[in-house]
């Protein structure tokens, strides 16, 4: 990031960088940018539009305070100072159920940590997406476009919501850590399946809600309580990373808000954003090829990102300049996928023939499999 800032868009003209800074707006509406360091305070003319991108901002352990209280004597560092260790301890309690949990359980082990001396303390098990389904090169193409239309199926033929991800585990589009434990949260981590073996080497697995306390000889959750060594490193990856958004559209009166128009897409979804407001000039039709994707919680949450999805990819066709630019946009998945694909391969085009098809059916199928979820 630092590189691109310095050696593109400062040398451009076209940018001034404010570094540690905040951003607010006076009681006459004029926008002011004051310095932390300073105190310097400066207002800013809005020559067109505010874009605002801190519906994207995301919680880290490393800044977040921890939810639970510490007890005295306790010693609990966030993620990013496990590389800080000094000595060993006795035991490792990982406090966090998404992927920076899964990431710190990951370093311990790479780092000779014996499993039997880690503790996972996890609120709530989670649906997985599966990383070998989304690697680019020609050589992963059918496992790529594959695993669209795998999930684009199980949503047309699903029965009930519990028969859809039973079908999306059973092509492995969707993996959880324990078989036995239904996830009751998706947020769009991934791991590979060599990651999730690993992650399975964990036997102390602690699901009695969320940690209330730690105390030197204790954890208390909210069901109940488990005795713990004295001499634990406690690793915080309790921090939200996914910030739940307001209820807004993308294009409002001068100000552009970003967020996701596909499916646990962030950065393409800034740069579809941009495209429309540089090419399109009517509000509505802006906001309709916009239309916001849900920031997921829940495992229904993959499926309402999907009909969302599937909507504005349907209106995206029927722009020309919109499929011609995402046909050469590097962040869209499907273009990278179909790069160097040639007009005579017949049998990769057939493939990407039945994406249409199939996502109509998948569409026409949503609002049933919806409606029974909330029954």
């Amino acid at each position: 990031f630092d590189q691109v800032m310095q050696e593109r868009f400062l040398p451009s003209g076209r940018v001034r960088w404010l570094p540690m800074s905040e951003v607010g707006t006076d009681a006459d509406g004029v926008n002011h940018v004051s310095s932390l360091t300073s105190g310097t305070r400066k207002r800013v003319r809005v020559r067109k539009k505010v874009v605002n991108a801190t519906h994207a901002q995301t919680a880290v352990p490393s800044t977040h305070k921890p939810k639970y209280t510490l007890g005295p004597g306790v010693n609990c560092v966030p993620l990013n100072r496990l590389p800080d260790i000094s000595r060993p301890h006795a035991a490792y309690t990982v406090v966090g159920s998404g992927k920076t949990g899964m990431d710190a359980i990951l370093w311990l082990l790479e780092n000779g940590v014996a499993p039997a001396r880690i503790r996972w303390v996890m609120p709530r098990d989670a649906w997985l997406w599966n990383r070998a389904n989304f690697q680019p090169g020609l050589e992963n193409f059918e496992r790529s476009v594959g695993s669209n239309l795998g999930q684009l199926d199980a949503i047309a033929e699903a029965a009930s919501l519990p028969d859809l991800f039973a079908r999306l585990e059973a092509t492995e589009q969707l993996l959880r850590i324990d078989p036995a434990v239904q996830p009751s949260t998706f947020r769009c981590a991934v791991v590979s399946q060599a990651e999730l073996a690993q992650l399975r080497r964990i036997d102390d697995v602690v699901r009695l809600g969320h940690l209330r306390r730690i105390e030197t000889t204790r954890i208390v959750l909210d069901q109940g309580t488990v005795p713990a060594d004295p001499d634990t490193l406690y690793i915080d990856c309790s921090a939200c990373a996914i910030v739940m958004p307001p209820a807004l559209p993308v294009f409002e009166a001068g100000r552009i808000n970003l967020f996701m128009v596909r499916t646990c897409a962030p950065l393409f979804s800034a740069a579809l954003i941009a495209y429309v407001e540089s090419h399109v000039t009517d509000p509505a039709e802006k906001n309709a090829l916009c239309t916001v994707v849900p920031s997921p919680e829940r495992p229904i949450d993959w499926l309402r990102m999907w009909a969302v999805t599937l909507a504005n990819t349907a209106r995206w066709r029927q722009h020309a300049g919109l499929q011609a630019w995402l046909m050469q946009c590097r962040l869209n998945a499907i273009a990278v996928f179909v790069r160097g694909v040639k007009p005579d391969d017949t049998a990769r085009l057939a493939l990407l023939k039945q994406m249409g098809a199939k996502a109509g059916a998948a569409g026409a199928r949503l609002p049933a499999l919806l409606a029974s979820a909330k029954a």
